[in-house]
């Protein structure tokens, strides 16, 4: 009996023994950072950040801009391929979006454009990455504004102008006719005007009859 249970615990004794050593084996291999997930320890920045204009007519572009650079000893170097975020921030909406996702080039450099649809804020974050920390620009805000309605138009037919824009304009002469005045209804359009002063803009002077 004394002699079996000696057996017993020797023979688990062994098998504690290869447990460890392969737990000795495996985790390290579990815990040790790759090179792919080291921590970042370069410095960086976006430099030159630029979002315009400032004011935008809707369905325009806005352009934006900058370069990624990294800290070189105490000076700033250019970066090279690197992926940049660009975020909007809507006026009166959600936190900033993430809209696109940009591969600089081989200097750092970044410039594209957007459409413009409404006002907010733009700004472009660089995520870590390689031996790169983040970092992110300041917020560039961008008014947009409903596109101005339009002041003259070509003609409905032969002899109408439409209905918003019933001044006719002879282009000949440079004269504008009224709806009220003699010549108008015998006035073949060439250009209609909305309003007076659009006519004037354009350097049509009123029909004197």
């Amino acid at each position: 009996m004394n002699v079996s249970m000696r057996l017993g615990s020797r023979k688990l004794r062994y098998f504690l023994l290869a447990v460890v050593a392969s737990l000795a084996v495996v985790l390290p291999m579990v815990v040790a950072p790759t090179s792919a997930h080291a921590a970042a320890t370069t410095s960086t920045r976006i430099a030159n950040f630029a979002a315009g204009p400032a004011t935008v007519v809707k369905g325009k572009n806005i352009s934006y801009s900058g370069l990624v650079q990294r800290l070189s000893g105490k000076a700033w170097a250019n970066a090279g391929a690197v992926t940049v975020n660009v975020y909007f921030d809507a006026d009166g909406s959600a936190p900033k979006k993430l809209v696109r996702t940009l591969r600089t080039t081989s200097a750092g450099k970044f410039n594209a454009t957007a459409v413009a649809a409404v006002s907010g804020k733009w700004s472009v974050t660089l995520p870590a990455q390689g031996s790169y920390k983040a970092s992110s620009t300041a917020v560039k805000a961008i008014k947009v504004v409903p596109a101005p309605s339009p002041t003259s138009a070509k003609p409905a037919s032969k002899w109408n102008c439409p209905s918003w824009a019933p001044i006719k304009g002879n282009a000949p002469s440079k004269i504008y006719h009224l709806k009220n005045q003699r010549f108008y209804a015998k006035t073949t359009p060439e250009i209609c005007f909305s309003t007076e002063a659009a006519a004037k803009q354009a350097g049509y002077r009123k029909s004197k009859v």
